[in-house]
């Protein structure tokens, strides 16, 4: 774990964003969620959820990569351009050139990689993850094809949970003695017991909003670890948490 792992659940916890994904594979996720054409993007809206999305990765104190600041700019850029009016000396060509073509390309290719590797997943490679004493795949599981869940998955699901909850407000991370190193081991031990659990379930549970904030960011922490596996049974399902199994023997 991370040396800053054991301070409080904000300050100092170190968490990049870009260990996980791209800034595509957050537009790709608002782009699923939306239910929208690739090719037709509602560029104002998507904008505005990607400045939120990265709002709440900075209130959750997490580093964000460059890259997803470039792609927050690129977008600011394409809206500007699509909400001048044509200009009348440009020729045409010029005047039906839709600026969000070129990254509607790049989302189409990056589409097809990422549905490539989800449909690998989608065999067995995430049950074959889950830990269990008799190393059987959990009964509730069997005959299932559980996809893995990304860092944007979770952030959305995290989101949606607050604001259930009536706590949309903005985040106060403040210093308390709440530790996520803590949190590891208490969901270490749980997963242990349960093999796995609902996590939007275990965090609704929680009576304060910054056990929920540790827990999350534990569960973070634990994915980049390799320590545990999110993964649902259908796209925007339940999101379930299990310990990663022991890499199997040649």
């Amino acid at each position: 774990m991370s040396e800053h792992g054991s301070g409080s659940s904000g300050e100092g916890f170190d968490v990049r964003v870009g260990s996980f994904d791209g800034p595509l594979d957050l537009l790709l996720h608002l782009v699923r969620a939306n239910e929208v054409d690739i090719l037709d993007i509602p560029i104002l809206e998507i904008t505005r959820q990607y400045q939120d999305y990265l709002d709440l990765l900075r209130e959750l104190n997490l580093e964000i990569a460059g890259e997803y600041l470039v792609m927050a700019a690129t977008l600011v850029h394409i809206k500007s351009r699509m909400l001048l009016p044509p200009d009348p000396v440009e020729g045409e060509e010029a005047r039906s050139e839709d600026p969000r073509a070129e990254l509607a390309q790049q989302l189409l290719e990056y589409q097809r990689y990422k549905q490539a590797a989800e449909n690998l997943q989608a065999i067995d490679s995430v049950r074959s993850l889950i830990w269990t004493r008799d190393g059987k795949v959990p009964s509730e599981f069997e005959g299932e094809e559980l996809l893995a869940v990304d860092l944007m998955d979770l952030v959305g699901a995290f989101r949606k949970l607050l604001s259930r909850l009536g706590e949309d407000e903005r985040l106060r991370l403040e210093r308390d003695d709440v530790s996520v190193a803590d949190k590891i081991q208490w969901l270490t031990d749980l997963l242990e017991e349960r093999r796995s659990v609902d996590l939007l379930e275990l965090l609704a549970g929680m009576g304060e909003r910054r056990q929920r904030i540790a827990t999350f960011l534990a569960v973070l922490e634990m994915i980049r670890l390799q320590m545990i596996v999110a993964f649902q049974r259908a796209l925007f399902d339940e999101i379930r948490i299990a310990l990663r199994g022991e890499p199997a023997s040649e």
